[in-house]
């Protein structure tokens, strides 16, 4: 549904981030759990960075950790941090075609887009990384 795999590897992150409980983890390291390249991934804790979800430290030893606790850490802000375009988007014809369907595609779809956004979020509220963390990842014992 979502447009790209950005919020689910940010997601990825974070929780691995909140796994590691405070310590500083590399782009390396992460890039490898998540299955992609290091200099994307470090593109990616950009963004985060900048939605003030992660810190990064440079030098040896550096990487990320997260900037709040888990459980002040809601997926509708990781989602607004890497979706730069809604969860469902509306095609879009040229409004000049002779077919009535084309031309009215935006209007028949745009308001249906916009409900299933708030939905989106909405229910991504309701979700914190500490939540993810406690129903879906077995703690070190």
């Amino acid at each position: 549904m979502l447009s790209n795999t950005h919020f689910s590897m940010a997601i990825h992150v974070l929780v691995a981030l909140a796994y590691n409980d405070g310590r500083v983890v590399s782009s390396d390291d992460l890039a490898r759990t998540v299955g992609t390249n290091p200099s994307f991934l470090r593109g990616l804790i950009g963004e985060l960075r900048e939605a003030g979800l992660v810190e990064t430290r440079l030098g040896k030893g550096g990487g990320a950790l997260l900037a709040r606790r888990p459980a002040k850490i809601r997926l509708d802000e990781v989602y607004r941090a890497t979706e730069d375009r809604p969860a469902v988007t509306t095609h879009v014809c040229d409004g000049r075609s002779p077919c009535p369907v084309a031309r009215n595609m935006e209007e028949l779809l745009g308001g249906i887009s916009a409900r299933l956004e708030q939905v989106v979020v909405a229910e991504l509220k309701k979700i914190t990384l500490a939540g993810l963390l406690k129903k879906y990842i077995p703690r070190k014992k």
